[in-house]
Order: structure tokens, then C-alpha cells, then sequence
């Protein structure tokens, strides 16, 4: 006689089946997250190496005494070369190297054929559009007084409203092939200087104006506002104007593009003669009741 399976017995066999049914539940879920965690560490280490390399090709191109840390909430800057504290902001000028390098521009002045009381400066072997473009001398990457004295710092560059007097605007109007015509005139001329048209800024969503055109005209997504960082660009300090999302900008000017929406750290700073920078990427992985926060950092120095 065949005897079937009793209450107990069934209740037994459904009881040990959900107990390893919920063992595999949770081996798998630990397995699929391992590997989502692994998946993300990937993913974040090549972002943060493309990322760390495309901003260290935007700064060798920098003018070296013209970077300078700012901090919007309290409207302060200063030489990366002299920050004591924390600046959230990086901000640089860059030179002009694309012109210089398909030879645009010698970047020389043959003094004897200058005309100083007209502020014209003869450069040999050029022939480049003036428009919206300054010169820069030698001088201003060599003289000590730009780097170390903050009040001829301050008012060096045209950094957030203060005078530019290492930098001289072009004539456009007057200028002719190798003449080239100043907007000021210069109390020192150097044979060697170099071109600018625009300076650059680094900066995080929680450290601008959110509420700028341009920042708006990109249509964010609220919840991965805090880790975007910003590129800045088109904008001339000199001519007293600001980057476009500065919260304390008089003449917010330029553009700006979006490098990562994953950056939930990034400073600058100066150690041993070279500007050194750290990026840091984050991502959440979300699980049900228990998120994974996975981030990679770097560093790198820009000689």
C-alpha cells in the first residue's frame, strides 16, 4: 500500500525549498552587485584617466603665472602659487599655441623696427587676425613680483574685475600683419611674447550660478547635479569679463561644456614647481535598502 506525503512532511519540504531559495536569492543578489561594483570600478578608473588626461592637455597650454584658484563664496583669488587654503574654482589663461604652431605668429619683436610712441610692435613672420586677441610679454612669466607680490598679483591678469596690466589688448583696426598695435601702452617691451584669446575655469555645480542662461540652457538632471564638473571658456579677464556662471560675475561672458556628471571631488594645487591636480569620480549602485557607493581617484601632476 502507497501512503502519500503527510501535512508536516509537506510543510517540512516547502520550509528547507524557501530556505534555499532565499540562500540563492542572496548568494546571486551578492554575486550580480560584486559584479556591478566591479563593473563600475572599470568604467570610473577609464573615465577618470581620459578625463585626468583631456584637463592636462588644456593646462600645458596655460600661461604658468596666470593660474589662479578662486573661491565664489567668499569672492576671493589668489596665485596658485601662494593658496594657503581651499579654492574650489581653477581658472588659467591660455596661450594661443594652435596660431603659433601653424605659424601665425613668430612670437618675437625685432625692437629696432618698433614705434613706441605710437605703441606699434614689429613681429617678424606674422600674419594673424588680431580680433579679440592680447599679447602677453615675457615678462610676465618670468618676473617674480607676478607670482609672489599679491597686489601686483591681484591686479596683473584682469582676474574678476581688477586691472590687467600685464596684458595688452590688440588694435584690430590698426593692426596690419607683423605691425601690431597696443591698446595701452607698455612701460617695458620684451623680444619675446605670446598670444592669448581666452581663459579657462574648472568648477563643480555646487560652486556656480546655477541659475546662469548658460547652465539652465543645458537642462540638467537634478538627481547628478552635485557631481557635474563644468569646463569654462571664451571669456576675456582682461576686458573685465567673467566665466559665465560666476555667482559674482559683473560681465558673465563665454561658454561652457559639461566634462563629467560623475565628479564628486576635484582640487588643485602647487607642489614641487608643478601644478598637481585630484579628480575624483564617483557612482552609486543602488539595491534595494542598501545603495553602494563606489569611487576612484586620481591625481596627476602638469608640468
Amino acid at each position: 500500500m502507497r501512503r502519500g506525503f503527510t501535512m508536516v512532511e509537506l510543510i517540512t519540504t516547502i520550509v528547507i525549498m524557501g530556505i534555499l531559495a532565499a540562500g540563492a536569492y542572496i548568494s546571486l543578489a551578492k554575486l550580480f552587485a560584486k559584479s556591478a561594483q566591479s563593473k563600475a570600478v572599470t568604467e570610473l578608473s577609464l573615465k577618470s584617466t581620459l578625463l585626468s588626461s583631456q584637463i592636462s592637455g588644456l593646462l600645458r597650454e596655460r600661461i604658468p603665472s596666470t593660474v589662479i584658484g578662486y573661491d565664489p563664496a567668499n569672492d576671493t583669488f589668489a596665485s596658485i602659487y601662494t593658496l594657503t587654503g581651499a579654492y574650489p574654482v581653477l581658472e588659467w589663461i591660455s596661450a594661443d599655441f594652435d596660431s603659433y604652431r601653424s605659424g601665425m605668429y613668430s612670437g618675437f619683436i625685432d625692437l629696432d623696427k618698433c614705434d613706441p610712441e605710437n605703441d606699434m610692435l614689429y613681429s617678424p613672420a606674422t600674419e594673424i587676425n588680431t580680433t579679440n586677441r592680447a599679447l602677453l610679454f615675457a615678462g610676465a612669466f618670468d618676473e617674480g613680483d607676478v607670482i609672489y607680490d599679491s597686489a601686483t598679483f591681484n591686479n596683473a591678469f584682469g582676474w574678476h574685475g581688477n586691472p590687467a596690466d600685464k596684458i595688452f589688448e590688440l588694435n584690430a583696426t590698426d593692426s596690419n600683419g607683423s605691425q601690431l598695435y597696443l591698446q595701452k601702452h607698455p612701460n617695458v617691451v620684451y623680444e619675446k611674447y605670446t598670444l592669448v584669446k581666452t581663459a579657462y575655469a574648472l568648477a563643480r555645480y555646487p560652486d556656480i550660478n546655477t541659475s546662469a542662461p548658460c547652465i539652465q540652457e543645458l537642462h540638467l538632471d537634478n538627481t547628478i547635479n552635485n557631481h557635474t564638473l563644468f569646463l569654462f571658456y571664451d571669456y576675456r579677464p582682461w576686458l573685465g569679463e567673467t566665466f559665465c556662471a560666476d555667482p559674482n560675475g559683473a560681465d558673465p561672458e563665454g561658454n561652457v561644456t559639461i566634462l563629467s556628471t560623475e565628479a564628486s571631488g576635484f582640487e588643485a594645487d602647487f607642489i614641487d614647481s608643478n601644478l598637481r591636480f585630484s579628480l575624483t569620480l564617483e557612482r552609486t549602485i543602488r539595491r534595494p535598502g542598501n545603495d553602494i557607493n563606489v569611487s576612484i581617484s586620481k591625481q596627476k601632476v602638469v608640468y
